[in-house]
């Protein structure tokens, strides 16, 4: 980073933006930086923004990301983008198919073209595993064919970002897992979370198909950790990386939670049309750069039975 003092977060009043700005205030690395959120409050994750760590010092715009006027003013003395904003939906839905990707896709055409404009050129994005499709066990110079508007707008947003280094964007495309574990702003609808949540509530966790299928996970605090990795390794600049820290299958994630709860119960329904889709990620490069995870399945998934104590 150069020496401007401002780190922008794009939809860092999300479940992964809740989580990236308050760690970047506590991160010595980051000392004396300004953490600007820039968030169109969709979701109404009005907590994201409270009792935030005393010894940050916070900005906070609201305004989408389709918003190019305001995204210029969010430019401003900005060191690096970090680009989160994003309809996101669990990976294989066809969920609102025009909007996601006018979002996901335009609108990290927006981020790349203000802030080219503005002089910033270091950008962290923050892409899908989902951009794969199906298949095991995918690197980073495989092939995409993803399935479903989510993973195709982030697909296309990808290749935005990449059109914009031709133009002397300085940009990292890390492909998460689908995040778990407690957050200030929870998301329920993928995975690991959904089937924590049906245990906490103490209802049988619902599992279409066979439940063999694979989905690669990332926890919450790791994904941060990742994204803030990149920006301080100067040797992550122009890279794509892949970024899953567990592949379990539906059934696994389930044992886990037994294990825990050994009262839950699993119900297994008809197979959903896209459910039966397993693909898993190996992140070997990332591992090969120095970054380790901290957060195991099983302490991922204690956090987030606790949050429901009391059922």
């Amino acid at each position: 980073m150069d020496d401007r003092k401002v780190i922008l977060v794009t939809g860092g009043a999300g479940y992964i933006g809740s989580q990236l700005i308050r760690d970047l205030a506590t991160d010595p690395r980051f000392a004396g930086m300004t953490v600007r959120i820039y968030d169109s409050l969709r979701h109404k994750f009005m907590d994201a923004l409270m009792d935030l760590p005393p010894a940050g010092h916070y900005e906070f715009i609201e305004g989408d990301i389709l918003d190019r006027l305001n995204l210029r003013r969010a430019m401003q003395d900005v060191a690096a983008v970090v680009h989160l904003a994003a309809i996101v939906t669990t990976p294989l839905s066809f969920d609102h198919p025009e909007w996601t990707k006018q979002v996901n896709h335009w609108g990290t055409a927006a981020v790349v073209d203000c802030a080219l404009g503005a002089g910033v050129h270091r950008m962290i994005q923050a892409s899908s595993a989902s951009v794969y499709g199906p298949g095991n066990v995918f690197v980073e110079t495989d092939g995409c064919r993803p399935v479903g508007p989510y993973a195709v707008s982030k697909c296309h947003a990808e290749g935005e970002v990449l059109q914009g280094q031709a133009r002397g964007l300085k940009p990292t495309i890390v492909r998460l897992g689908t995040t778990f574990g407690s957050a200030p702003a929870m998301r329920y609808d993928a995975i690991a979370n959904k089937l924590a949540y049906l245990v906490g509530v103490r209802r049988p966790m619902v599992i279409h198909g066979s439940g063999e299928q694979i989905r690669p996970l990332i926890h919450i605090r790791d994904a941060s950790a990742v994204l803030r990795f990149c920006l301080t390794e100067a040797q992550t600049e122009g890279e794509i990386l892949n970024a899953v820290m567990f592949n379990p299958s539906a059934n696994e994630i389930a044992a886990i939670l037994q294990q825990l709860v050994p009262e839950a119960t699993v119900r297994y329904t008809d197979q959903d049309i896209l459910t039966e889709i397993s693909y898993a990620v190996d992140s070997s490069k990332l591992l090969g750069m120095g970054f380790r995870p901290q957060v195991s399945p099983e302490e991922g998934l204690r956090e987030v039975l606790n949050r429901w104590r009391g059922f």
